[in-house]
């Protein structure tokens, strides 16, 4: 009898079986994993619900999807997920930046880099980026037919070494540009060999160099550390009085780098492909700019009265958000969904995902701008639902940035330039961000 007593305190007691999904054992479905995360994780969301497991190249991963997953993950229990662990898999290319540290290291870091991208921290960036953004329209109008993807990035870059690791000439940009693409290419590179010749390798060698260029600007920059985020940096002290040191430093600001472009590149990319889809939206654009800048230049104040630009480029993250998932690694055991997440676990939660879901969206596959405004406003109903930029107190650093940045861009387009893209509907790749495979192909006229 007391057997069978401890039999069934003991069944109830043993942590519930997650849901599994079907594939390869040991390889699971790489292919539809890295070609289209999202829609495989939507996929296995729909058959086993919200928590469910699956292998990829013998890694055990658990999803965890929905705003609720979301407001665990980054609020709640945030303690209890590590980005360092999650991130393991990049971190030997990209080092030990912001982004994948956790705890009291982390607090301290982003406490120190706040300044330097807080809102009113950032406006004083918008000289720059409006003078970058003329210089680089300005060239691809008399360009012929070529890669949008690639126009944004190279602009996108130049914006970000100049205010945030204060690089001025052009030489020295064009080396750094070169640096990242293999830096880019070596996080996700899938042969884990640092032989010279393998992608992976590649990376390896790029992050080296890129250290030891950051480290000489570093250093002729001690006395007099500029006033751009670098500079900012360099300069902050925390609570103690402590500064960064060099090598600190250094991490920081090769995480700021590679994050710094690459996500906004993707937005502006996915905006012009939103536009050609959607005329009547392209038009409601014109005519705000039109009202609200008119014939003169763009300022400060004119980018916050344009609330239609800022729901389409909204409605741009929640359709096409730049990182389809993310990942963290569990550090203490912790309970989702009924299930028991034991330390070592490696999670994943997806923006895509939770953007496409219905009872989160109403009818999410549309374009649909106006489901952020009064008195809809979607994404309040739920706290959690739109998380392009992350949330809660790891809310993305340079969000005031990108925003920013995005709209002096946009803004700048259709006042005064018109474009056309090449038609059909362009394979989307999403791994590391989402862009068009074809790279968006077209070209930018002045408007006359």
């Amino acid at each position: 009898m007391n057997a069978e007593i401890d039999a069934r305190a003991s069944a109830r007691s043993a942590p519930r079986a997650i849901p599994r999904l079907r594939a390869i054992p040991w390889l699971g479905a790489p292919w539809s994993m890295l070609s289209h995360p999202g829609a495989y994780l939507l996929d296995g969301y729909r058959r086993l619900g919200p928590v469910f497991q699956f292998e990829l190249m013998g890694m055990r991963m658990v999803a965890l999807i929905g705003p609720e997953a979301n407001r665990r993950i980054m609020v709640t229990q945030r303690e209890h997920f590590s980005h360092a662990l999650g991130y393991a898999f990049v971190r030997k290319v990209l080092g030990d930046g912001l982004l994948f540290q956790d705890g009291e290291v982390h607090r301290r870091n982003r406490a120190l880099m706040t300044p330097a991208f807080h809102q009113r921290g950032v406006q004083q960036y918008f000289d720059v980026m409006s003078e970058c953004a003329a210089t680089h329209v300005a060239r691809w109008a008399h360009e012929d037919h070529g890669s949008m993807y690639e126009r944004f990035r190279h602009l996108t870059f130049d914006i970000m070494a100049r205010l945030v690791l204060g690089v001025r000439t052009a030489v020295d940009i064009g080396r750094l540009g070169q640096l990242n693409d293999a830096l880019a290419k070596g996080t996700v590179a899938f042969l884990r060999v640092g032989w010279s010749w393998t992608t992976f390798g590649k990376g390896l060698s790029a992050r080296d160099a890129l250290r030891a260029y950051l480290r000489e600007v570093i250093r002729a920059r001690r006395d007099v550390p500029g006033t751009d985020a670098l500079g900012l940096l360099m300069a902050a002290r925390d609570e103690s009085g402590a500064a960064l040191s060099e090598d600190e430093l250094l991490e920081q600001a090769v995480i700021l780098m590679f994050a710094g472009h690459e996500t906004t590149t993707s937005m502006l990319t996915s905006f012009l492909l939103a536009l050609r889809e959607h005329p009547a939206v392209h038009q409601r654009l014109l005519e705000e700019q039109r009202r609200v800048v008119g014939d003169g230049e763009l300022t400060l104040e004119h980018v916050k009265a344009l609330d239609a630009l800022d729901l389409v480029l909204k409605e741009v993250e929640r359709l096409w958000p730049p990182i389809s998932l993310c990942q963290r690694g569990v550090v203490e055991a912790v309970e989702c969904g009924g299930y028991l997440l034991p330390p070592g676990t490696l999670v994943i939660y997806s923006p895509w995902v939770t953007h496409r879901l219905p009872e989160v969206f109403r009818d999410p596959d549309r374009f649909d701008p106006d489901r952020f405004a009064s008195p809809r406003e979607e994404h309040r109903a739920i706290p959690y639902s739109l998380v392009g930029f992350g949330g809660g107190p790891r809310l993305c650093i340079g969000q005031a940035f990108a925003q920013l940045e995005m709209k002096v861009v946009a803004s700048l387009l259709l006042r005064r330039y018109r474009w056309d893209l090449d038609g059909g509907d362009p394979p989307l790749r999403y791994v590391p961000t989402l862009y068009p495979r074809n790279g968006l192909p077209g070209t930018i006229r002045a408007r006359r």
